[in-house]
C-alpha cells in the first residue's frame, strides 16, 4: 500500500462484495479486524503479507520512505501488487513516485490505483488525465494497461456508474471531460517484462501524431501505412478547408451524449460497464 489505507467500508459491505464477486481466498470470519486499517481486506483477497509505505510513521507504516526519492534496491521486484488508494497525487515528484511503484512490482504483478481526475482542486498537488496512465503503463516501459475506469462521487459519498475509458491512441483524439462532480480514475496495469522505465519520456499521443505528419510533409515522404490520397489531402488542402471538413466530419460521426454522472461525453471514448 502507498500510505496505510484506512478501511472506510463497513464489514457488512465487505461481506456483500465477497458474496457478489466470489473473489475471496479465505473466509471473512478467518481474519481479525484489529484497527481501522485495510490489511484484513487484502488478507481476504489472498495477500500473504501486506506492507505499507509512507513518508512518516504517524499511521504505523511498515516502510518509511519518501516517494519523491528512488527506492532502495532491496524493494525492486518484490511485490505482486502495488495499491495506491489515493496517495500519489500528494507526492510532488510524480515521475519518480510512479517509477518507484513500477520498479517494486514483480513480472506478472499489478498496479492498482485510484486517483482524482476532476473537481478536487486542493485535495492534493495534482489531478491526472487518463492519457498519462496509458502512456506510463506502456509496452515500452514493460507494462500493459488492463483497464482504466472513471466514476463520479456524489455529495452523500456514494459513487455513480462506472465507465471504461479508452486509450486516446485508439480513439485517435484527446479523451476529455468537463463536469461538475468530484471524479476519480481507477487504473489496473500489469507488469509484463523488466525493462528500463522511462528510457524515452512519455509524450501526448496527438502531438506525436502531429509531429510525424508535419515531418512527413516537410520531407515530402508518405508515412508508412498511410494511403497516398490521405497524404496528398494533407499536403495540398488549405488549412481553413481542413478545419471545415474536420468539424463537419465530427458533426456526423461523433456521438455526443449527456450522462447524469459524467456530463457531456463522447460515446466512443467512455463505455459504461456493468458489475
Amino acid at each position: 500500500m502507498l500510505g496505510r489505507l484506512t478501511l472506510l467500508a463497513s464489514k457488512e459491505s465487505i461481506k456483500e462484495s465477497i458474496a457478489f464477486f466470489k473473489n475471496n481466498q479465505i473466509a471473512f470470519e478467518a481474519v481479525t479486524f484489529r484497527d481501522e486499517y485495510s490489511e484484513p481486506v487484502f488478507e481476504i483477497l489472498g495477500s500473504h503479507k501486506t506492507d505499507s509505505m509512507d513518508f512518516s510513521n504517524y499511521e504505523g507504516a511498515t516502510i518509511i520512505h519518501d516517494l519523491n526519492e528512488p527506492i532502495d534496491s532491496t524493494l525492486k521486484g518484490k511485490y505482486t501488487a502495488i495499491v495506491d488508494g489515493g496517495t500519489i497525487e500528494h507526492v510532488f515528484n510524480f515521475p519518480q513516485a510512479i517509477k518507484n511503484c513500477m520498479e517494486m512490482l514483480k513480472i506478472g504483478g499489478h498496479y492498482i490505483g485510484v486517483t482524482p481526475v476532476n473537481n478536487t482542486m486542493g485535495h492534493g498537488f495534482y489531478q491526472y488525465s487518463p492519457e498519462l496512465y496509458f502512456n506510463i503503463f506502456s509496452e515500452e516501459n514493460g507494462f500493459r494497461v488492463k483497464q482504466v475506469i472513471i466514476c463520479t462521487q456524489h455529495s452523500d459519498g456514494t459513487t455513480g456508474n462506472w465507465y471504461e475509458v479508452l486509450d486516446p491512441k485508439i480513439v485517435k483524439g484527446r479523451v476529455m471531460l468537463v463536469n461538475n462532480n468530484p471524479t476519480f480514475l481507477m487504473v489496473l496495469a500489469e507488469k509484463v517484462t523488466d525493462t528500463k522505465i522511462f528510457a524515452a519520456t512519455p509524450q501526448q499521443s496527438d502531438y506525436v501524431t502531429l509531429w510525424s505528419i508535419k515531418q512527413s510533409l516537410k520531407e515530402n515522404i508518405k508515412p508508412l501505412g498511410e494511403g497516398k490520397i490521405k497524404f496528398l489531402y494533407r499536403k495540398f488542402t488549405p488549412k481553413f478547408l481542413k478545419i471545415f471538413l474536420h468539424n463537419l466530419y465530427d458533426l456526423f460521426t461523433k456521438e455526443r451524449i449527456v450522462i447524469e454522472d459524467l456530463g457531456k461525453i463522447d460515446g466512443a471514448q467512455f463505455k459504461k460497464i456493468e458489475l
